[in-house]
C-alpha cells in the first residue's frame, strides 16, 4: 500500500512538473508532383518525379516554454526536417538539423537563442525577416527563383530586440557555421556567419533591412569558400494595398559568394558579386492566396589568379494558388519560368527552365 502511495505521488509530482511548462509538438507534411522542362543550351533532361516540399518543407518539432516571472521565460526548439518521397532526414542526416535551441525571453528586453538556427534571411524560421517583403518567402520551384539568401548554421547566438514604436532589430553570429568539418570553433580556421537585421511595421507596411555576412575559414578552404568574404545587403518592403492584396518589393548587393545558379567560385581563386531586384504580390480570397514573384540578378565571376571575367544574369517568374479547404490543409498548383547563364569551356552558357507543379501540404 505504502508502495502505491509513493508511485502515485511521483506520478503526480511528474504531471504537475510537465504542466507548468507548455509543450507542444508541431510539423507539416508536403509532397506533390513536379514536371521540369528544358531549353536553351541546357544539356539536362526533362524530368517528371515525386518530389518532397514543392509548397514547404516537410517538418516535425518540438517546442516548448516555461514562465519563470511574469516577464522572463525560458524555452526550447527541436525541428527535424525529413523527405516524404523516401522518408530519410535532410539537413544531411541530422536529426533536429532544421532548428535545434534553447531560448531566454523577456518582454522588456527581447529574446536571446542559443544552438542551430536559420539565418534572418533564410526564408525560415522564427527569425526570418524575408518573408516581410517577399511573397513566395524563400523562393519557389526551379533555378534562380529566389534572393541570395542565407541557411541553416550551427553554433549560433541570437538577439531580437523587443519591437519598440514599430521597430524590432534581430542580431546574430555563428561561431562555426558547421560542426562536422574541421578547424577550431571561433577561429578564422572555420567559416563564421553573422548578420545584422532591422524590420519596421506600421499598419500596412513593412520595410526590412539587413546584412549578412560570412567570414570564409582557411581550413573550410577550398571547397566552400570565395576569395573574399561573402556580404549581403539587402532593402525590401511589403504593403498592403487593401486587406486581401500585399505588393512587395527588393533591392539586394552581394559579393564574395561562392554559388550562384550555375557561376561557382568555390576556392580562394574567385568570387562572385552582382545585385538583385525582386518585386511580387500576394492575393488572397478568404484563406487561399495567389502568390506571384519576379526575380532578376545581374551578377560577375572573377578571379584573382588572372583568369578571365565572366558576366551572368538571371531572370525568373515564379506563380502559386495555395487552396485552403481549412487553416490546415494547403492544395497547391504552380509554375515558373526562368532562363540564366554559366560557363563552359571559356564561353557563357544560357540555359531556360519550364516547371509545373502541383500537390498538398497538411499542418499539424
Amino acid at each position: 500500500m505504502l508502495q502505491k502511495t509513493l508511485l502515485a505521488a511521483a506520478l503526480t509530482t511528474a504531471a504537475l512538473g510537465v504542466s507548468a511548462a507548455d509543450i507542444d509538438v508541431y510539423g507539416r507534411v508536403d509532397t506533390g508532383l513536379v514536371f521540369h522542362h528544358y531549353s536553351g543550351d541546357s544539356t539536362k533532361d526533362d524530368s517528371f518525379t515525386l518530389d518532397s516540399g514543392p509548397n514547404t518543407a516537410s517538418r516535425w518539432g518540438i517546442r516548448g516554454t516555461e514562465n519563470i516571472t511574469d516577464d522572463l521565460s525560458v524555452g526550447f526548439r527541436l525541428e527535424n526536417r525529413f523527405n516524404v518521397d523516401d522518408g530519410t532526414f535532410r539537413e544531411g542526416g541530422r536529426m533536429f538539423g532544421g532548428h535545434a535551441a534553447v531560448h531566454v525571453t523577456s518582454k522588456k528586453y527581447g529574446e536571446l537563442s542559443f544552438g542551430r538556427m536559420v539565418g534572418i534571411g533564410s526564408g525560415s524560421g522564427p527569425y526570418d525577416l524575408l518573408i516581410h517583403i517577399d511573397a513566395l518567402d524563400g523562393g519557389s520551384v526551379g533555378t534562380g527563383m529566389t534572393s541570395v539568401r542565407s541557411t541553416r548554421y550551427d553554433n549560433m547566438i541570437t538577439y531580437r530586440s523587443p519591437r519598440l514604436a514599430g521597430l524590432q532589430a534581430t542580431v546574430q553570429h555563428s561561431l562555426q557555421t558547421d560542426s562536422s568539418g574541421d578547424g577550431e570553433e571561433s577561429t578564422d580556421e572555420v567559416n563564421r556567419f553573422y548578420s545584422a537585421g532591422l524590420h519596421y511595421n506600421r499598419g500596412p507596411l513593412d520595410v526590412v533591412a539587413y546584412y549578412e555576412g560570412m567570414t570564409w575559414g582557411h581550413v573550410d578552404q577550398p571547397d566552400n569558400g570565395a576569395d573574399t568574404n561573402r556580404r549581403v545587403f539587402t532593402l525590401g518592403t511589403g504593403y498592403k494595398i487593401t486587406d486581401d492584396v500585399k505588393l512587395y518589393a527588393q533591392a539586394q548587393y552581394f559579393d564574395g559568394v561562392n554559388t550562384l545558379e550555375a557561376f561557382s567560385a568555390k576556392t580562394k581563386d574567385s568570387s562572385i558579386s552582382g545585385y538583385g531586384l525582386y518585386a511580387g504580390t500576394q492575393i488572397w480570397f478568404g484563406l487561399s492566396s495567389w502568390q506571384t514573384m519576379v526575380y532578376w540578378k545581374d551578377y560577375e565571376l572573377e578571379s584573382n589568379v588572372g583568369a578571365p571575367t565572366y558576366d551572368g544574369e538571371t531572370i525568373a517568374l515564379a506563380t502559386k494558388f495555395l487552396y485552403r479547404p481549412s487553416k490546415t490543409i494547403d492544395m497547391y498548383v504552380g509554375g515558373g519560368v526562368s532562363q540564366w547563364d554559366r560557363v563552359e569551356e571559356g564561353r557563357i552558357m544560357t540555359d531556360r527552365e519550364f516547371n509545373l507543379f502541383s500537390g498538398i501540404t497538411k499542418y499539424f
